[in-house]
């Protein structure tokens, strides 16, 4: 008896997860990845912090990711948490990973979502080990020196680390200026945890982040 349509593709048939077309391993296809001009390798880089990006936060990248806010589509963010886990540093040890948490509840969904593909593909820990102890205001519109003194204070470490030393793996959805990422580093460091970085899903150009 033949499968239904969508079985058959879900089974028998990878495919890139953003336009269906036959794909190994349901990886983004290369039309896909040319059209959202994607690194073949991701982007990477150590300022502010040691950091793993699948692309730049411009363009078409830009506005898939914000579709992505609005519309779900888990077969594509497990496709990107793949490639991610790829670009990261093999330690040798399971690492602990924890998300930026939302600004208000039922708030921006995909660093959790991120955070838990890269913490089940890759056999780490998934933890919320960061809570927000105070409101804040959107970012968007704020300068370097206004976001970083809008979060100051903002996060805190809710789960303190263990005896055992782990590497802490922070992920967000965007890097801009990094000033969300420094803020909740010194809450988890507050913390006793060691962060090896940030894994997101795109880094801010240069020109953005300096007028930001």
């Amino acid at each position: 008896m033949p499968l239904p349509p969508w079985l058959d593709r879900l089974l028998l048939q990878p495919r890139c997860p953003r336009c269906q077309r036959p794909s190994p391993r349901r990886s983004l296809c290369i039309s896909c990845r040319r059209s959202l001009a994607l690194e073949p390798d991701g982007l990477r880089g150590q300022c502010p912090m040691p950091w793993w990006a699948v692309g730049s936060y411009a363009e078409a990248w830009r506005s898939q990711l914000l579709q992505l806010r609005r519309q779900p589509n888990p077969w594509l963010v497990e496709a990107l948490g793949r490639q991610l886990l790829q670009q990261l540093p093999d330690l040798g040890v399971p690492l602990l990973v924890t998300a930026i948490p939302a600004r208000r509840p039922g708030g921006n969904p995909l660093p959790l979502q991120l955070a838990r593909v890269i913490s089940r593909v890759g056999g780490h820990q998934l933890v919320p080990a960061l809570g927000r102890q105070r409101a804040c205001l959107g970012q968007h519109h704020l300068n370097r020196a206004q976001r970083q003194a809008n979060l100051q204070g903002v996060f805190y470490c809710t789960r303190p680390a263990g005896p055992r030393l782990q590497p802490l793996l922070l992920v967000d959805d965007i890097l801009t200026s990094g000033a969300t990422a420094l803020a909740a580093m010194a809450a988890l460091e507050a913390g006793g945890h060691g962060l090896l970085g940030l894994a997101c899903f795109a880094r801010t150009p240069a020109k953005r982040r300096e007028s930001a």
